[in-house]
């Protein structure tokens, strides 16, 4: 971990005019249509700001309020803006801060209310599976780099990392861990002849028909296999193929993958909305 460090947070903001959203590197938690999560109080109500601005002192007023199994939270101006934006991002040439909007605000309490389940589920994350989120998912782990490239301060960006590796587990644990990888697409010849034939075209199409291809026998193990099916009525043999044949089993590949991918989305769509539908929210006084 990095926390040692002793940066000061100056050092971690980027241009007060950059607006990166934090959300867009936190994983699963864009969410299709929110089934059963109530506005209430009238939508944007009477109370609250009550402005698109504020001052240094009321980043600490309620903007929001939900409850969820039984137990009621209220929401600061500043904790919704950040788990967006760092507050100089927010912060105009009058020295006045950007409200937070209802999507943000939203957005966080979707994100808390899938962290409370992942907490009820004993879900927690280790410095290394941080490390490794990271690195696999925005390309470093050194927190102020990160907080440079998305202009957040470091320990926001710790913070995010932290809750998104807690949300890739829990995601997981409820859809698992599918094995789905979207394919490559074969490269295109260099003469840009479709029925250009090479030996390297037949291994592609063999490396992704996997274990429907029968390398002992040159052909397909069960004439109803998907690759079998898809190359039915165009020969194909072990020593070569050609690039037509090539992108057969790509769009063979990728239907499969898009297959897999929407199965998972749908699940983890309705398990969160099932969360969702416990919660009431109320948001005061502000601007969509």
């Amino acid at each position: 971990e990095q926390d040692e460090d002793d940066d000061s947070d100056a050092d971690d903001h980027a241009s007060k005019h950059k607006k990166t959203m934090i959300a867009a590197f936190v994983v699963a938690v864009v969410i299709a249509a929110v089934v059963g999560f109530f506005i209430g109080n009238g939508g944007f109500g009477g109370k609250g700001v009550g402005s698109a601005t504020l001052t240094e002192d009321q980043l600490d007023s309620t903007v929001a309020s939900y409850s969820y199994n039984g137990k009621k939270s209220d929401i600061a101006a500043r904790e919704a803006i950040e788990s967006q934006y760092s507050l100089d991002t927010v912060k105009d040439s009058d020295g006045n801060y950007t409200a937070p909007s209802a999507d943000v605000i939203l957005s966080y309490v979707r994100n808390k209310i899938l962290l409370d389940a992942a907490e009820d589920e004993g879900i927690t994350v280790s410095s290394k599976e941080m490390k490794k989120y990271a690195e696999d998912s925005i390309g470093t782990s050194d927190y102020k780099t990160m907080a440079k490239q998305y202009g957040v301060s470091k320990d926001q960006a710790k913070q995010i990392v932290r809750q998104s590796a807690t949300l890739q587990k829990l995601y997981k644990k409820k859809v698992g861990d599918s094995s789905a990888t979207m394919p490559t697409a074969p490269t295109e010849p260099s003469d840009g002849n479709e029925e250009t034939a090479s030996k390297d075209y037949a291994d592609y199409i063999i490396n992704l028909a996997g274990d429907e291809w029968d390398s002992e026998k040159g052909t397909w193990k069960d004439a109803d296999g998907t690759y079998a099916k898809a190359f039915a009525d165009d020969a194909f043999t072990a020593d070569s193929a050609t690039y037509k044949q090539a992108m057969t089993a790509y769009y063979t590949a990728y239907q499969q993958y898009s297959s897999q991918a929407s199965s998972a989305s749908s699940k983890w769509t309705e398990y969160a909305n099932g969360l969702y539908a416990k919660a009431n929210i109320s948001i005061y006084g502000l601007f969509a």
